[in-house]
């Protein structure tokens, strides 16, 4: 999504930021990465599955079948019916940032893509007031950025737990309409069912426990949204 993305720093106090307009940045996603608090909203629209990054795995809604198109986004940048819109395409066009070890205390732990086009819009707001605190506008979106970062991660402990026990298998899946096959995505992960359904009663607790397992319902029960994403395929 990110054209340009600039740290934010309170030089930046004169920058304007208007509210998304439409979602036309996400026009290149075939997939986003999604966090544990919105996971139940997701798995009732789109397909989730999981990537793995390094040692973590995060789980992401499909959203397309090929990984530079969104299905759910038309040209004028409407997201197609009342679905739910992932969190990291609603925070656009801030992203959070860890802070650099720099000790300088103008760096804000947001970035921003400076090629929005709602940038220094006349009707936007500022990140920051003239004393260089936060504006109601920033308090708002860096709580959001914050939130989200901390579910992310919070998401990826979760499925470290479902790693540990063996339950995540990598896959190829192919689909498309009126029965071929003439879409493919490699790379994948998901749940192995076999290995869930012969849990010992201490993996079972630990899964529970965590919030884990719920997790896993939403990703097992998201495979019924595959007619969604092949309906819309030209």
């Amino acid at each position: 999504m990110f054209k340009k993305p600039v740290l934010l720093t309170k030089q930046n106090k004169d920058i304007k930021f208007s509210q998304l307009k439409n979602y036309k940045h996400s026009r290149n996603l075939g997939a986003i990465a999604i966090n544990y608090l919105e996971i139940s909203e997701i798995s009732k629209h789109y397909p989730i599955f999981f990537v793995k990054d390094g040692e973590f795995f995060t789980p992401i809604a499909l959203l397309g079948a090929k990984s530079d198109t969104n299905l759910f986004v038309n040209k004028s940048g409407e997201w197609s019916g009342h679905r739910y819109i992932p969190a990291l395409i609603r925070l656009y066009p801030f992203i959070f940032s860890k802070p650099d070890n720099s000790g300088d205390s103008t760096v804000v732990s947001i970035a921003y893509d400076s090629e929005f086009d709602g940038l220094n819009d006349h009707n936007g707001e500022r990140f920051f007031k003239d004393d260089l605190s936060l504006s109601d506008f920033g308090s708002r979106v860096m709580k959001f950025a914050e939130d989200t970062f901390i579910a992310i991660n919070r998401t990826q402990q979760m499925l470290n737990i479902a790693k540990e026990i063996g339950l995540l298998v990598q896959i190829d899946i192919t689909f498309g309409k009126n029965g071929e096959r003439d879409h493919k995505i490699n790379g994948l992960w998901q749940i192995d069912r076999i290995k869930l359904n012969s849990l010992t009663d201490d993996e079972l607790l630990k899964l529970t426990k965590s919030g884990t397992l719920h997790l896993i319902y939403n990703h097992i029960d998201s495979a019924n949204n595959f007619d969604n994403l092949v309906n819309k395929i030209v």
